[in-house]
């Protein structure tokens, strides 16, 4: 099976990019020939368009607010980071709070996004539309541009041939190794399928939902639903192309509201061959050009940020330990790692809710609690849950 850049434009964003969902633009009926949920995972793995264009629609129903983060900083802190860093590196920490620039990367993840995606044969671009400006990403061979439009800057960046041939070799072996440990072959749609059903088990049902339009092309419907009783994922919801197998749309529906909770989802989509001239940029007259190889050849520089017992402290930091298994996993974080106590303050005051012994984030699909000693519980799971296996 061909592992390419078609998964790629699904979720992509110059930052984040992270995930997703789906509306339904169209309601209009659709009678597609039956299929078995593990034969509509076997059409989605063996899907290999090359070229498409189109328009994503992102957006967060989880409750948070607004945060202007870099109003949480105070002068007296973005001094202190200007002291600490060396000399190429002094105006980096006041520029990123003067721009906003915390506040902008926070609201890729809660706000509403557009993103154009343009995949080619020799690269990919990818453009966020917000209401007075465009950012966008450009990846070409291993030239990488980033260009913002209301900043009027862009970042440059050249990546080693050669390391990037020993990175893939590196992961190529790795991912033999494990595929050898399973005993499974990967050129094999439906050995691969029967694997992830296998591996589903008893925690989770896959269904095939209802035959629907999406962004103007038929589609089925792959619903992934929890076996839990304190999950708050209620279920995930896959909008697949009935032609090519592309995923069109994801959604995460929660136990805790009717809308779902997450969404990203193409509102338009074409398989039609792009323009390579697309794939090419040429920063506009009146650019700041930012040369991310001349910083990374001064990153060395960067360890005079820390002395050597905030840097032996890192490395003796707690691991995180898992708790539970599947939908009901619960992350423990315990107290003692320095940046998840540097995360108190405003931000948490902002975010979480004081409630007996700690304090308490609580989102449609997340919660977090820190105990009063420190320590930190992460889940996808309910309340309750979470304060039981914080006992």
């Amino acid at each position: 099976m061909k592992i390419s850049k078609r998964w790629m434009p699904a979720v992509v964003t110059p930052a984040v990019i992270a995930a997703i969902s789906l509306v339904p633009l169209q309601a209009s009926a659709v009678d597609l020939p039956d299929m078995s949920a593990e034969e509509l995972m076997v059409m989605m793995m063996d899907a290999q368009p090359t070229e498409f264009s189109g328009t994503i629609l992102k957006t967060s129903n989880l409750g948070l607010p607004a945060l202007e983060l870099s109003s949480m900083v105070s002068e007296e802190d973005a001094e202190r980071m200007r002291e600490k860093m060396p000399e190429e590196f002094a105006d980096f920490a006041p520029e990123v709070i003067e721009q906003n620039l915390l506040t902008e990367a926070m609201e890729l993840v809660t706000g509403e996004h557009r993103v154009r995606v343009f995949v080619g044969e020799t690269g990919m671009r990818a453009q966020i539309l917000d209401m007075m400006a465009q950012r966008d990403l450009i990846v070409s061979g291993n030239t990488i541009w980033s260009y913002d439009s209301r900043e009027q800057v862009a970042m440059y960046a050249e990546l080693d041939e050669e390391k990037l041939a020993e990175g893939k070799l590196t992961a190529e072996a790795e991912l033999n190794a494990y595929i050898a440990e399973l005993g499974l072959d990967l050129t094999d749609p439906q050995a691969v399928a029967e694997y992830l059903m296998s591996q589903v088990g008893d925690s989770s049902e896959v269904t095939v939902g209802t035959d629907h339009y999406h962004a103007g092309r038929t589609a089925y419907q792959l619903i992934v639903t929890p076996n839990s009783e304190v999950s708050l994922v209620d279920s995930i919801v896959v909008s697949v192309d009935s032609e090519t197998g592309m995923p069109l749309a994801l959604s995460v529906y929660s136990t805790e509201q009717a809308e779902a909770a997450m969404e990203v989802g193409y509102e338009s989509i074409s398989f039609a061959d792009q323009d390579e001239s697309l794939f090419s940029f040429t920063p506009p007259a009146g650019t700041e050009i930012v040369d991310l190889n001349a910083i990374e050849e001064q990153k060395q520089d960067l360890e005079t940020w820390m002395d050597m017992d905030e840097m032996e402290s890192l490395e003796e930091k707690p691991e995180p330990v898992m708790i539970g298994e599947g939908w009901d996993t619960v992350v423990h974080m315990p107290a003692g790692d320095k940046a998840l106590e540097e995360m108190g303050g405003q931000l948490l005051q902002s975010l979480m809710t004081p409630v007996a012994g700690g304090m308490l984030l609580s989102t449609p699909l997340m919660n977090v609690f820190m105990t009063d000693s420190g320590d930190v519980y992460a889940g996808a799971v309910s309340v309750q849950h979470l304060f039981d296996t914080a006992k």
